[in-house]
């Protein structure tokens, strides 16, 4: 079993519906997995929807949301340093519908080494004592396109919590909060990003599905053995998604 984190935040649990389509109306089209255009599609936020940064004011109604949908109860540093770190602070959303907060999503941005360390201490080692993610990421590389010079390795965002309220999960909430940490991955120099990923719990069909349609690589990603240690069964899939910055 792998050590224990610095935060439970590397045991993260996605809170979705078995279904997460847009509806049929009023779509817009969205950044395409490692392209700056767009092949997937997303629906428009209602008019009274928004997505706002994190404040001193609002960051607290985060941890509400987590803390009634995630099976992890997350320490307060975790919430506080997204306001001392311009990093997490970009990479940090709530959804409001009117003024109620009815959904957060919450990343970290990581080094290559950093990145690199974290998954080879997993217990996702193949028979002959490789990487099976950093396998699946190549392999994955090897058939889109370049994602970063091998003297200039990029940094990772690792989605660390991504929840919205049930009955508010039909308005393309999460697809919108996930939109725009990838759009700012892209485009803001300081993040300098080319994947994303999420450890997402094999029995969580609805979350996996979610991803599918973000974009995504879900059936391609290794299964992490005994990842969850409060959840049965215990292993979670990686699901990872190219980023490609967007061309001058």
């Amino acid at each position: 079993m792998p050590d224990s984190p610095p935060f439970p935040e590397s045991r993260p649990f996605l809170s979705w519906p078995s279904s997460t389509s847009p509806s049929s109306t009023d779509i817009q089209p969205r950044e395409a997995a490692g392209s700056s255009s767009t092949a997937l599609q997303i629906a428009s936020l209602p008019p009274n929807v928004s997505i706002r940064a994190p404040t001193k004011v609002n960051v607290h109604l985060l941890k509400r949301i987590n803390s009634l949908l995630l099976p992890v109860s997350y320490p307060e540093n975790f919430y506080r340093e997204i306001l001392q770190n311009p990093e997490s602070e970009a990479l940090t959303r709530l959804a409001f519908y009117d003024e109620e907060c009815v959904g957060g999503i919450r990343c970290r941005l990581e080094t290559a080494a950093e990145y690199q360390t974290g998954l080879e201490r997993l217990n996702t080692m193949d028979t002959h004592g490789g990487s099976k993610i950093l396998k699946a990421v190549a392999d994955h590389r090897a058939n889109g396109s370049d994602s970063g010079s091998e003297n200039h390795p990029k940094s990772k965002i690792y989605i660390m919590t991504l929840a919205v309220l049930s009955p508010y999960r039909s308005l393309s909430i999460g697809s919108h909060l996930l939109d725009y940490i990838l759009s700012t991955a892209a485009k803001e120099p300081t993040i300098d990003a080319d994947l994303a990923y999420a450890h997402v719990w094999v029995a969580n069909d609805g979350a996996l599905e979610f991803y599918r349609k973000q974009g995504f690589e879900v059936d391609s990603g290794p299964i992490v053995r005994d990842y969850y240690r409060r959840l049965e069964p215990r292993d979670a899939r990686l699901v990872f998604r190219r980023i490609t910055s967007p061309r001058p």
